[in-house]
């Protein structure tokens, strides 16, 4: 017994005039059981990097495991297109990528609850995903009931900042759109185009102005890499183990939190994750939180933790 797949579009209103000129009608890659009940939970992958949903892969094969164990119940979990030009989303809305938050929120969550008659949201996600997960569950605690953190984005002065110095060289003498149109025109990226894109992308979400190139600001100098903490200071109102302190009221209200993180992660997100569950420990934020003998990648076995539970808190 699998899941039935199939993809749909979601048309994005909010994605309208985006400034990357990026798609406003998106793929949307549908697991459903047989039998579609109404009022069954929707829960929603955020994916990590720019990935687009296909129908046979590692992600569905452990969807079809869970579901022949009875542990998805009759959900609907879903694998939409995000992809961007800077091939990061951060799910939330900004003027120089575009309304992600607005997306998810206004779009994508009525369209697909219209279609298949659902109850309950939850969102999850690794890396760039599971920060939207919480981010957004934060945020609109009366739309979204639960999320999934693995190992998402925390502790920024921990993830971020090594990959400053790659950047600044990378882009050292450069101007940004060129970059930019550079690296787009590349069949494989490498390492440091991926450094360095992720700090132009997060530079787009974390710390947009529309006055400058690019709608953005750099962390640091083009000229001579000095920090600018200026932008800093901006970006870390975004950091979950900073701003936690202020939502302790809303991940109270919701009915399922999963953490997770590898104890050998690369970006060193095992600091990030445990700041947030000891400050949810502390305020008495009821979660489940876990350390795994892993690093960063291959990591959607964890999948198979989080989804149950999720389900089954959502399903009360």
């Amino acid at each position: 017994m699998l899941l039935n797949q199939k993809m749909v579009t979601v048309h994005g209103d909010s994605l309208k005039g985006n400034y990357l000129n990026d798609d406003i009608d998106r793929d949307v890659l549908v697991f459903y059981p047989d039998k579609i009940v109404d009022g069954a939970p929707l829960l929603i992958e955020l994916a990590g990097l720019n990935g687009t949903p296909k129908l046979h892969n590692r992600f569905s094969e452990i969807l079809n495991s869970l579901y022949k164990k009875n542990l998805l119940g009759n959900s609907i979990i879903i694998n939409p297109n995000f992809s961007t030009k800077y091939h990061v989303n951060q799910y939330i809305n900004s003027p120089a990528v575009g309304n992600y938050e607005d997306f998810i929120i206004n779009d994508l969550i009525p369209q697909i609850s219209d279609m298949f008659h659902t109850g309950k949201v939850a969102l999850f996600g690794k890396s760039s995903g599971g920060f939207g997960a919480y981010t957004l569950a934060v945020r609109h605690p009366d739309i979204i009931s639960g999320f999934a953190n693995h190992f998402g984005d925390s502790c920024f002065e921990y993830v971020y900042i090594p990959d400053m110095p790659i950047a600044f060289k990378e882009l050292r003498n450069k101007k940004l759109n060129e970059y930019i149109k550079e690296v787009s025109l590349k069949d494989d990226l490498t390492d440091n185009d991926i450094r360095t894109l992720n700090i132009i992308g997060m530079s787009a979400f974390y710390s947009y102005n529309e006055n400058t190139d690019l709608k953005l600001e750099l962390p640091f100098d083009l000229e001579t890499g000095g920090f600018n903490n200026d932008v800093w200071q901006r970006w870390l109102k975004f950091d979950p183990s900073k701003n936690v302190d202020n939502y302790i009221s809303e991940l109270k209200k919701l009915d399922a939190i999963y953490l997770d993180v590898g104890i050998k992660d690369e970006y060193s997100l095992f600091i990030g994750m445990n700041v947030l569950h000891k400050k949810m420990e502390k305020f008495g934020v009821n979660h489940i939180f876990e350390e795994f003998n892993g690093g960063h990648f291959g990591n959607s076995k964890r999948y198979e933790k989080s989804l149950p539970y999720l389900v089954n808190r959502l399903s009360l």
